[in-house]
């Protein structure tokens, strides 16, 4: 009896070790500077190389490279890893208004939550409101 509650008992640690060490995985995946490659939406895929997605910690950062002006706008705000599957993004303003900022991406809220399809060292694929995202690291 006694060898079958240790049993049990490994069993469990190593369980809990495997979601914590999956969380952290994730986490890690995420962490850095992420440029947008390309928008996909009903079949057509649209090339991007203006839009980055920083992210460390709990903190993130939209970065838009505006060519007409020359010069980057950037919002932040906050990441959430909802499981492992679901990414939950908000801008917040500090230095820019959400108006202002918003129409320089395709976002229509300031809070976004996101779909995990693709998440490696190198490779990073959201999904959200019919559209999917393919970073690249940066």
């Amino acid at each position: 009896m006694r060898k079958y509650k240790l049993f049990q008992t490994l069993i469990l640690c190593g369980g809990l070790l495997h979601i914590i060490a999956c969380g952290d995985s994730l986490e890690r995946h995420l962490e850095g500077k992420w440029q947008l490659k390309t928008v996909e939406q009903n079949g057509h895929i649209e090339t991007v190389d203006t839009v980055w997605y920083n992210f460390q910690t709990s903190l993130f950062e939209y970065q838009v490279y505006v060519p007409a002006i020359d010069s980057f706008r950037n919002m932040y705000g906050y990441k959430t890893i909802a499981d492992e599957q679901h990414l939950e993004l908000e801008l917040v303003s500090y230095f820019i208004t959400i108006k202002d900022f918003l129409p320089l991406t395709d976002w229509s809220t300031p809070k976004r939550t996101f779909q995990i399809e693709e998440s490696t060292g190198s490779r990073l694929t959201l999904s959200s409101e019919g559209k999917t995202y393919k970073f690249e690291k940066y």
